[in-house]
C-alpha cells in the first residue's frame, strides 16, 4: 500500500525537476540546446542535437506555452512566461513537437548518433 504514495512522490518530484522558474539556468549541459517558445511558434523550429544531450524550451513569449511530442513521448505542463522545460534524449532518430495551446506551433527534434 505504500509504493503507490512512494512512486507518486517520485513522479512528482522529476516533473518539478523538469520544469523549473523564470531564469533558472544553474545545471545546463553542456551540448544542450537551446530553444524559444515565442508567442506563435519555436525558435529554431528544427533542431539537431547528439544522442544523450537535452533540449531547453524556455518561454519567451507573453502567453503560456507546452511542448508536446507528437508520438506522445513526453509533455511538458503549461510553461509561463519564462519558464523552461528540459528533456534528454537518448535515442536517434526524428522527434516531431508541438504546443497544445496554439495550432500551428510546430517543431522538430533530429536527434544524431
Amino acid at each position: 500500500m505504500t509504493r503507490l504514495p512512494a512512486a507518486a512522490a517520485v513522479v512528482l518530484l522529476a516533473l518539478a525537476i523538469l520544469t523549473c522558474k523564470a531564469h533558472d539556468t544553474t545545471g545546463i549541459s553542456p551540448g544542450t540546446v537551446l530553444v524559444a517558445a515565442r508567442d506563435s511558434f519555436f525558435a529554431p523550429d528544427t533542431i539537431h542535437v547528439g544522442v544523450g544531450l537535452p533540449v531547453r524550451w524556455t518561454n519567451e513569449g507573453t502567453v503560456y506555452h507546452t511542448v508536446v511530442s507528437d508520438s506522445a513521448l513526453w509533455s511538458s505542463n503549461l510553461l509561463a512566461p519564462t519558464w523552461w522545460f528540459e528533456i534528454r534524449f537518448d535515442s536517434a532518430g526524428t522527434f516531431p513537437y508541438h504546443c497544445s495551446q496554439h495550432a500551428g506551433m510546430i517543431g522538430t527534434v533530429v536527434v544524431d548518433p
